[in-house]
């Protein structure tokens, strides 16, 4: 029996980021008219079930209005709470049911909380979220289509499913030796002490206030606190590392995007790059900690943080390669599919 998730945030891409710079909303209509692409996409391939996570806005229930659908889609048996801790709810009950995919709508902050809760169940990611560096900009239609063809096993997990690295959050006071190495917490992306120790909006983009930053991720292009990072001339042979950056004034300056139509001029102090298994301790106390952009959590003097570049991220489906895949295989010339 192949099941496939959907997991849709309604709440992504609405921060107070749409405030403080040029970044453009994601409505709630925008992504039932996505969560339809994506069935429609499912629907071609086909399923045995799919079942979608509940909301305020009904937009698993709204997708399906006049549709006609041979596999049967159902709600998620959970209640909801308007948090983010609905995605993560959602990702450990798909996980527990032994769904084969989960298709997720948002930003770095919703894969975040899926993560955290998917184990190596593989994730179909649609951008919808304000900064969108773990997740691809795929269009509905071909994620559905991926995430059946994945589902079906179609094609193989080689070469199209891909696992990814994170940031372990190590919070060592107060824990016994057999669970020091355990993450409370993890990120995708970045982590990020931030000088005001409190959460506040959560949503990070003053960069005066930024004192440390970790990162999985060092590419040109991207959007976000990894775009700081991914100014500097990357090592030809750091290709799976990861970056720690000291900032503060007098540092030498690099042009980074923080936000869509926010470029700042960032001063780097110091810099390490990290390989998978290295980690490197928050010294900027207190402080609050930004996970994937978001502040998350609250560091005093005494607390002893570090934060450890890991291998052990969640697997994430390349729509592209996935579809490459099963054309390469005859899945869509006609005498082989017919219609």
């Amino acid at each position: 029996m192949s099941l496939i998730g959907i997991i849709s945030n309604p709440s992504a891409g609405k921060d107070i980021r749409r405030l403080v710079s040029e970044a453009f909303g994601m409505d709630n209509r925008q992504k039932v008219n996505i969560v339809r692409r994506v069935l429609i996409g499912i629907e071609a391939v086909g399923v045995d079930e799919v079942a979608f996570m509940p909301d305020a806005f009904g937009i698993g229930a709204l997708a399906l209005e006049r549709l006609t659908l041979r596999y049967p889609v159902s709600q998620l048996d959970m209640s909801f709470s308007a948090t983010q801790e609905d995605s993560l709810k959602a990702a450990s009950i798909l996980r527990n049911r032994q769904a084969d995919c989960i298709v997720v709508l948002g930003g770095d902050g919703t894969h975040r909380m899926v993560a955290k809760g998917c184990g190596l169940v593989p994730l179909v990611p649609i951008s919808t979220g304000t900064n969108n560096v773990w997740p691809r900009q795929n269009e509905g239609t071909l994620a559905g289509l991926a995430a059946a063809l994945v589902a079906q096993r179609v094609v193989p997990f080689e070469g199209t499913v891909m696992r990814t690295k994170r940031l372990e959050v190590l919070h060592n006071r107060c824990q016994t030796s057999a669970v020091k190495n355990s993450p409370a917490d993890i990120a995708l992306i970045d982590v990020a002490a931030y000088d005001i120790p409190l959460t506040g909006s959560r949503a990070v983009w003053e960069v005066e206030h930024l004192r440390e930053i970790v990162l999985t991720t060092i590419e040109a292009g991207t959007v976000g606190l990894s775009s700081i990072g991914g100014g500097l001339p990357k090592p030809v042979d750091k290709d799976h590392a990861g970056l720690y950056m000291r900032i503060g004034s007098g540092g030498k300056r690099v042009l980074a995007t923080i936000a869509p139509g926010m470029i700042r001029h960032v001063p780097i102090v110091d810099q390490r790059w990290l390989e998978p298994g290295e980690s490197v301790s928050i010294t900027s106390k207190p402080c609050v900690l930004a996970l994937d952009g978001e502040r998350e959590r609250l560091v005093s003097e005494s607390d002893e943080i570090s934060i450890r570049l890991s291998r052990n991220g969640p697997r994430r489906v390349d729509v592209h390669k996935t579809l490459q895949a099963a054309a390469d295989r005859g899945y869509f010339f006609p005498s082989l599919y017919p219609a």
